[in-house]
Parts: C-alpha cells; sequence; structure tokens
C-alpha cells in the first residue's frame, strides 16, 4: 500500500465517479451524503448483494448492488482510485467486485490455487500445470515459467514475484506482465512461510534459524534476523517500517525494524496467542488468544497492550477503523468498542452475518460541478485578443516583473507524526498539549472535508522517515507516519 494511503484516510481528494452503473441502486440523494471518506463494505457470508456503509455511521446505507456476489472467504486487495474489490470465496476462487461500475466478475475458468492481489484490479494465482494466471475484468493472462511455480507475489509497482522449483533448488524469478521474460532471479533457502510487506519492497522468510529478507526492488537479501524459538507468526506495519513477530511460545512479541534490520524491541502479552493483525494506519496490533473468544490490543506506538475484548477472530473482523474504533463480531452482533478505554461505543445487530471491509474511499460522492467548468482568461490581461477561450503554457514565466515567492522545502515534502484525529477540537488540544518531543509541542490542524471538519493532532514535518519514527516512538503516544505536507 502506497505511503500516501494515510494521509489519503484524512484528507482525500474528489475524484470523477459519479456515473452509476444501472445494475447498482443508489440509498437516497448522493448529494447529501458528506463527511469523512470512510466505509465499510458488507457481503453477506453466505452470499448475495454487497452492500456499503457510511463510518462510523454503520447504520447509513450509502451503495447497494442489486446483483448478487459469491460468498466471501477473505478480501486480497483494495483498489482506492478505482474502487475494484478482489477477494476469493468460499470455493476458494477469485472474485472481482467493481464498485464505481457495480460489476461483478467471478473467478477464471481457470481453477487456480494460491490466489494474490496486490492492487484489487487483477487476481494471480497457480494453475494444477503451475502456470501462473493473471485474471482480469478483461480476461485471462497466463504465463509458463521455466518450472513449475509453487508461489506468486505481485507487486504494486506492476511487477511479479514467481517462486519456482523444490527443495534445495528454489528460485525466485522477476517478470514484468504482460512481458514473460525473466527480469531477474535469485536462489532462495527453504523457508517454512513467506510474508510480503504491504509496500511490495520486502519479502520476508521464515527459516529455522530466524527470519531472513529479500530486497524485491533489487533482488538482493538483507542480513538475517535470528531468534531464539521457531516463528509462530508475524505481520508488517502498512508501511512496512517494522514487522512483529510472535515467537513459538505464543507469548512474546519481537519487533523487526525494516530500517536497522535487527530486533528492535520486544513485549511481552498477557498470555499464549497464536494470530496477529495490524490495522491499516498501524496503530494497534491485535493478538488472538489461545482462549476462545479473547482478544488482545496493543499500542504501536508504545509497544504497550491496552487490554482485551471478547470477540471471534475471523478473516474480516476484529478490524480498526480510521477513527481507532476496533470492530469485533460478539455472537450475531458487531461490536464497535473505543481503542483506547475498550468501552462499547455501537453495536450492529445481526451484523455478524456479513463480512466487513473497511476501506478509504471517495467514489460514492458527487463531482462539483466546477471542476468541469472551461478554464477562461482574461485576454486583456496578456495583451492578446478577446477570445471566448484560450490555451495558454502554464509553465510560461511570470511577466509582471516581480521576483518569485521563496519556495518553503518541507510545503510539498516531508514526513509528518499523526497521533489521531477528532471531529471535536477541544479532544484533540486536550491530547496535543500531551504531546512534546525535543522541545517541539505537537499542535492541531484542521482539514475541511464537505461539510465536516476533522481536527488532527501532528509533529513535523520531519526531514526523513527515519526522524519522524524517532520522534513518534519517543512520544509515547499511538502514532503513524505519512508523507507529504500537513
Amino acid at each position: 500500500m502506497r505511503a500516501s494511503l494515510l494521509l489519503l484516510a484524512l484528507a482525500t481528494v474528489a475524484c470523477d465517479r459519479s456515473n452509476r452503473p444501472a445494475s447498482s441502486t443508489q440509498s437516497g440523494d448522493p448529494a447529501l451524503y458528506a463527511g469523512p471518506p470512510a466505509l465499510v463494505l458488507r457481503l453477506p457470508r453466505a452470499g448475495g448483494p454487497p452492500r456499503v456503509f457510511g463510518y462510523p455511521r454503520v447504520d447509513s446505507l450509502v451503495w447497494e448492488s442489486s446483483d448478487p456476489t459469491p460468498a466471501p472467504a477473505e478480501v486480497l486487495a483494495f483498489d482506492d482510485e478505482n474502487g475494484s474489490v478482489a477477494y476469493t470465496d468460499t470455493r476458494g476462487r477469485g472474485v472481482l467486485l467493481e464498485l464505481q461500475r457495480g460489476t461483478i466478475t467471478d473467478a477464471s475458468t481457470t481453477s487456480l490455487k494460491e490466489l494474490a492481489s496486490a492492487d484489487g484490479m487483477a487476481i494471480f494465482g497457480i494453475a494444477r500445470n503451475g502456470d501462473v494466471v493473471r485474471m482480469t475484468p478483461a480476461g485471462d493472462w497466463t504465463l509458463k515459467p521455466p518450472a513449475p511455480a509453487n508461489q506468486v507475489y505481485p507487486e504494486r509497482n506492476g511487477s511479479l514475484l514467481v517462486s519456482v522449483g523444490r527443495d534445495d533448488s528454489v528460485r525466485m524469478l522477476k517478470y514484468t506482465p504482460p512481458g514473460r521474460r525473466v527480469v531477474a532471479e535469485i536462489d532462495l533457502p527453504s523457508a517454512a512461510r513467506t510474508m510480503r510487506t504491504q509496500l511490495g519492497d520486502r519479502l520476508f522468510l521464515v527459516v529455522d534459524s530466524g527470519l531472513i529478507m529479500l530486497r524485491t526492488r533489487t533482488m538482493d537479501w538483507g542480513p538475517s534476523i535470528r531468534l531464539a524459538e521457531p516463528i509462530e507468526a508475524m505481520v508488517s506495519t502498512p508501511s512496512g517500517d517494522r514487522v512483529f513477530i510472535l515467537t513459538d511460545s505464543g507469548r512474546q512479541i519481537s519487533v523487526v525494524d525494516r530500517f536497522r534490520e535487527m530486533v528492535t524491541a520486544r513485549f511481552q502479552l498477557p498470555g499464549r496467542a497464536s494470530d496477529l493483525r495490524i490495522d491499516q494506519f498501524g496503530r494497534y496490533l491485535l493478538a488472538r488468544s489461545v482462549v476462545a473468544d479473547s482478544i488482545w490490543i496493543a499500542a504501536i506506538g508504545t509497544e504497550r497492550v491496552t487490554g482485551g475484548v471478547r470477540g471471534t477472530w475471523r478473516n474480516d473482523l476484529p478490524f480498526v477503523g480510521y477513527d481507532g474504533s476496533v470492530a469485533v463480531a460478539v455472537g450475531t452482533d458487531v461490536v464497535l468498542y473505543d481503542g483506547e478505554t475498550l468501552k462499547e461505543q455501537r453495536r450492529v445487530r445481526g451484523g455478524a452475518s456479513d463480512y466487513w471491509y473497511p476501506i478509504m474511499w471517495d467514489g460514492f460522492r458527487p463531482r462539483a460541478a466546477s471542476l468541469d467548468e472551461p478554464v477562461r482568461f482574461d485576454s486583456a490581461l496578456y495583451g492578446l485578443p478577446a477570445t471566448d477561450t484560450l490555451l495558454v503554457d502554464s509553465a510560461a514565466a511570470d511577466t509582471s516583473g516581480q521576483p518569485a515567492a521563496p519556495v518553503d522545502p518541507l510545503a510539498a515534502r516531508g514526513f509528518v507524526v499523526s497521533f489521531a484525529a477528532f471531529l471535536v477540537q477541544e479532544r484533540a488540544r486536550e491530547l496535543a498539549s500531551r504531546i512534546q518531543v525535543d522541545g517541539a509541542q505537537a499542535r492541531v490542524v484542521s482539514t475541511p472535508r464537505e461539510g465536516a471538519t476533522i481536527y488532527r493532532v501532528i509533529l513535523g514535518p520531519y526531514f526523513t522517515r527515519e526522524e519522524a519514527e524517532r520522534a513518534g516512538r519517543e512520544s509515547q503516544q499511538a502514532f503513524w507516519v505519512y508523507e507529504g505536507a500537513p
């Protein structure tokens, strides 16, 4: 997932997705829908028409399809530009749901395994004969590697990694579809499992002695990371800067820093756990207790367990919303808890019968009419003949004779530490007053969003991500880092 997703979560720029297909219906007047572009896609677990609700107002229907979707098993990826969801159904087939068009593309005609998607627009899998198949709404594309494929790892930059071979002769091949020529390759050790960071530039492989890391852009190895116990589960932050590893004892979490390429911290869980999950903004680590229906929540910024809640661990739930609420399946309902106090905030009766997937997307908002107005220039200002419209080079030099205003290098780049977002300004100011790092006081910035104002608590910008990460850790608060202006 691109690093700008963190900024997109709070300040998405409206795009043109106002055209609705005949097969879909909009609930109410679309012009009435306003507020942060946070949504929840809900797919009936037994199969049926998908629906999209607002968030955190999870009872506000935004969109509903008139066509049913196959029963979902796991969402693979979401395209936050075109609104395409790639998922597998309960029969192990790939499905593409395009929210922008309201179309549903069922699985490839070829039986596939090891399904994976990096962008929500295409699903890759392996056929029975070892060929690699890419499924898109436009049709299938097939790749025949020099040996039957074992795993596929699509990258967000369009590259494709394919592991081939057996036992001690496993290789990783790199392709750039639709090209079928191997552009790079490297030998792989025998590994128990693999995990790709969401940025797509690191591939972590679990071996007997611990963890090894493949840099997928340059196709070379990083240093190995030795652990005293076998690895039970591991997850990475959305930016891929840290990897959280649960070892075989089921209690200890080891934190691997991607930039330092070493274990930088360890902390203990209250009891044995069997699985891990990180929310899409990198604020909370969720751990599945081996005790039935128990889920622990740890703040990533402080690497501290804040408490636990009761609930069922599923492929979709629990998840953490953009406001820090933790959504958990409790019996037949879905309950949203405050991520810090763990107090119940909302309960959706019967919500557990759906598969829940949180998204940040502006595609259901109408396009402002002013965006489609032609650009007009005052011709007299340029000493040119009067015309209705005039094509002008926007990069032309300024003829006013005045020196250009100095440009703040941090206005368009840098890394910002973001701690929380509130709809109430007083709460944001109260949190900002408690955060100070190296003499710098956290501040509150406001972002108007079509009838609503979001108040964000931030530090920075900093010149490098490393500086921003260090400031976030020293704040002893839950935080995440994004690239760009505040």
